[in-house]
């Protein structure tokens, strides 16, 4: 991913932020979502008041909790993820983002996968979307 991605995601981050978004939900499985995760882990020094929530798609180990707590993040894992057999648990864990966020940024380039399908149906519910490979 390139510096010019991450800078356009720190604008659009700094841009949600003074329309009063508060809270930012996380990723974990490609490049875009670790791009923002540490963009907006670095957010968070300036801006002390969001709060940032990783959503995994498979039961965190302790392990994993160790560096969820480490990292200051919330954890949301809802029943419908949680109960979702492991070969379907990313694309539930989509669906639940797509029909709770306000607004979902992405970084896609096909029309085609999990992450464009994802979109389509936040589409449908009637999200902001914006699509990061739209402005670059």
């Amino acid at each position: 991913m390139s510096n010019n991605i991450e800078r356009h995601l720190e604008e659009v981050v700094r841009d949600l932020i003074a329309q009063g978004v508060d809270e930012f939900w996380l990723c974990e499985q490609g490049a875009f979502d670790c791009m923002a995760r540490l963009t907006l882990k670095e957010l968070k020094k300036e801006f002390r008041g969001i709060s940032l929530c990783l959503l995994p798609a498979y039961h965190p180990s302790d392990a994993k909790m160790e560096w969820v707590e480490a990292q200051d993040y919330d954890l949301i894992y809802p029943d419908e993820v949680a109960n979702a057999p492991p070969q379907v648990a990313i694309l539930r864990r989509n669906d639940y983002i797509t029909k709770n966020a306000d607004y979902i940024v992405c970084y896609i380039t096909h029309n085609s996968g999990g992450a464009y399908k994802a979109v389509e149906k936040a589409r449908k519910h009637k999200k902001k979307i914006i699509n990061l490979a739209e402005y670059i």
